[in-house]
């Protein structure tokens, strides 16, 4: 133990104190990072902040931008389903108008084979009747667009022509040489084909091949 000014000091203690001093002023060094003011943890904090508010906001953005697409297709969905419904009346609204228009023009057909049903006579003069009444019902046909289809004489043509049978004939192979029934064009497109029956090559024809 040293005396000094009329103080006994205990070596060994004060040796002791001193590290604890060092210490703590080494515990106070280290809590700040080299070169980093006491202020940058905050405005770090702070910039971090802004920038989570910024994306917050273009989220926010997004989202309503998403809501006005999705209300503008639905919009948009309503107003096509709208426009096939509406197109669809008025389709079938000029269907019904054609028909009516095609039967209006019917009706003096059916008139008139009313009265020829009704009438008596000369068997003669009650088939020129008839014939009058069926010229007037192909006149109201063709307005309409129907056309009958051209067969007798014609060549076969898969498109307006259907071939039931072939028989031998001096015509030229393929030839209409008989009509059995009918057929229409509706404009240009073939509503019946004509069922008609078609020349074949005839013997002699075949013979002279042969040879």
């Amino acid at each position: 133990m040293v005396k000094e000014n009329n103080v006994d000091i205990d070596a060994a203690t004060d040796l002791k104190q001193e590290p604890t001093e060092e210490t703590t002023e080494t515990t106070t060094e280290e809590t700040a990072a080299p070169g980093e003011t006491p202020g940058a943890s905050a405005d770090q904090a702070d910039a971090e902040c802004k920038e989570m508010e910024a994306l917050h906001k273009k989220i926010e953005e997004l989202q309503q931008a998403n809501e006005e697409y999705l209300q503008s297709y639905r919009r948009l969905r309503a107003d096509f389903d709208n426009y096939k419904r509406r197109t669809r009346q008025e389709m079938l609204q000029a269907a019904d108008n054609g028909k009516e228009e095609l039967l209006v023009q019917l009706l003096p057909v059916l008139d008139n084979l009313e009265r020829a049903l009704t009438a008596t006579g000369e068997p003669d003069k009650w088939r020129s009747g008839v014939e009058m009444i069926f010229r007037q019902f192909l006149g109201v046909l063709l307005e309409a667009g129907l056309k009958p289809i051209p067969a007798v004489g014609e060549m076969f043509d898969p498109n307006l022509h259907e071939a039931l049978m072939r028989e031998p004939s001096e015509q030229p192979e393929n030839t209409i040489v008989e009509e059995i029934k009918k057929g229409y064009l509706f404009g240009e497109k073939t509503i019946r084909p004509s069922l008609v029956k078609v020349a074949a090559a005839s013997e002699s024809a075949n013979g002279k091949e042969k040879e």
